[in-house]
């Protein structure tokens, strides 16, 4: 073989080096495909998972065909299969948009590519600390008092903050658990009305096992904790370490735990007061939601969702802490070739991942870019929203809401025919909805019904996409009673 055929072969398997050549023709082809995609979320439908969708049979191939071939065949296939998120009508789980300034922030994400561990490598972590101090002042909290971590979403900051709480509780026994390890679960009770899932992922993560989160009555009618109820347990309760999960947001409802009552028994009784306000927290931007959180200025630790109700791309969390110190205990570790040094923390010894992606600039600069004032108006503006609809709701016959709207969530369920099996209506009902594309919406229980939750957290999110809803919400309760009827006689 001679050398300029071994140069040959070389260069022919090298599709790499001539794809960084070619990285404007690249970007611009990834630009026209995102536009496209954005200016079609109002129109399109909103989830495309309704649909039959194309098997994801591809094989990896032994000769690439370069970026753009490949993107363009990934879009040709696949592209009309992702859900609208990013649209105004999208009312599943508690899901944001994206901003176009957190979306340009986000594309510099990837295009800086920095891995924000320590401040000695770049000033990503100036910017990740400057982000977090503005979501404190947007929230109202005291000046200096937080300090905290973005992480992937709130599992991980709901396990950033329990790890921080669950040091807490060691340290008043004289214990180092992230240390020594944590052979006494039953030393650590965790007691909530309305805890999040994910909550309990993280107590069996951290080892302090799913079994010890005592549920505690919630006033009738609700989802928010039973004050009198919670004292008692706190009373009672003979392990030496205790922690309460409160909520700013409950998920099937919106609903807010009195915040102000549960730090003082907090303090009263020595546990340690953790908010899970990931998308709920947010009403602390507007003055008419406000109080819905008071109180959570006396936390102890606090979670919040960027990629909810902030708007940001996926994924962002954010854990918030008065206690920094035992933040750091709970996930500092030695590094040499890591410097650890310098005037700010080192965000990869407050949080899970080593290797951390820059995802504090989309919330830098979208906060930039709108202020205080933008982000009050987007919160009044969907909460408005879910208020006329359920007014719109309450005053028909179709439909019944099954708790009060306080915030931005409208859970309800079909008036429908008497003694007909409700769940079943509204499970075809939310299906039907669904494929109708013009909305999205999320099923779940509420005091072990099942419901139909509407959750509106889009920056998108107006006046005109209201009859839309109603009209779809009409059309879809009339294709499914029918059938129902039918069926029964």
């Amino acid at each position: 073989m001679s050398p300029d055929a071994g140069v040959e072969r070389l260069s022919a398997s090298r599709p790499l080096r001539d794809d960084g050549a070619e990285m404007r023709p690249i970007l611009e082809e990834a630009l026209e495909a995102a536009l496209r995609f954005l200016a079609g979320s109002a129109e399109a439908p909103a989830v495309g998972f309704e649909r039959e969708r194309p098997a994801c049979d591809d094989v990896l191939p032994e000769t690439g065909s370069g970026a753009i071939r490949a993107l363009d065949a990934y879009l040709s296939r696949y592209g009309e299969h992702h859900g609208r998120s990013t649209g105004p009508r999208y009312f599943g789980f508690v899901t944001g948009g994206v901003t176009p300034a957190a979306l340009a922030a986000d594309w510099l994400v990837s295009t800086f590519d920095q891995n924000v561990a320590t401040e000695r490598h770049s000033i990503a972590a100036a910017v990740e600390n400057r982000a977090l101090q503005w979501i404190a002042d947007l929230l109202g909290l005291p000046e200096g008092r937080f300090h905290g971590v973005f992480t992937t979403g709130a599992t991980a900051a709901n396990l950033v903050c329990l790890a921080s709480a669950r040091e807490w509780c060691g340290e008043r026994q004289g214990l180092h658990h992230a240390r020594d390890g944590f052979a006494e679960p039953a030393a650590v009770r965790v007691f909530g009305a309305a805890p999040h899932s994910s909550i309990l992922k993280v107590m069996g993560i951290l080892g302090m096992g799913q079994g010890r989160v005592q549920r505690v009555a919630s006033l009738p009618g609700r989802e928010a904790v039973d004050v009198a109820a919670l004292e008692r347990a706190l009373a009672t309760c003979e392990a030496p370490g205790r922690i309460v999960v409160a909520s700013a947001g409950t998920v099937d409802t919106g609903d807010f735990d009195d915040l102000r009552a549960v730090a003082d028994l907090c303090r009263t009784h020595g546990a340690w007061m953790h908010v899970d306000g990931a998308f709920g927290a947010f009403a602390r931007c507007s003055p008419a939601y406000a109080d819905l959180a008071a109180g959570i200025e006396e936390a102890d630790s606090i979670t919040l969702d960027g990629h909810k109700w902030l708007n940001v791309p996926y994924d962002c969390g954010i854990a918030l802490t008065r206690h920094p110190l035992l933040n750091e205990r709970a996930f500092s570790v030695e590094a040499p070739y890591v410097p650890a040094d310098g005037v700010m923390p080192s965000f990869m010894n407050r949080g899970i991942e080593q290797s951390r992606r820059f995802r504090a600039l989309p919330v830098f600069l979208t906060l930039a870019a709108y202020g205080r004032a933008g982000h009050r108006e987007v919160v009044e503006r969907n909460c408005g929203f879910a208020r006329a609809l359920c007014d719109w709701i309450d005053g028909g016959d179709l439909f019944e809401t099954v708790a009060e709207t306080r915030l931005n969530v409208v859970a309800f369920k079909g008036r429908w025919l008497a003694g007909a099996d409700g769940g079943a209506l509204d499970r075809a009902f939310v299906r039907k909805l669904n494929q109708s594309g013009r909305c999205f919406v999320t099923p779940s229980t509420y005091k072990g019904a099942f419901v139909v939750r509407l959750a509106v957290a889009n920056w998108r999110t107006g006046e005109d996409d209201l009859e839309i809803v109603k009209n779809a919400l009409i059309e879809a309760h009339t294709a499914t009673a029918p059938a129902m009827k039918e069926e029964r006689t």
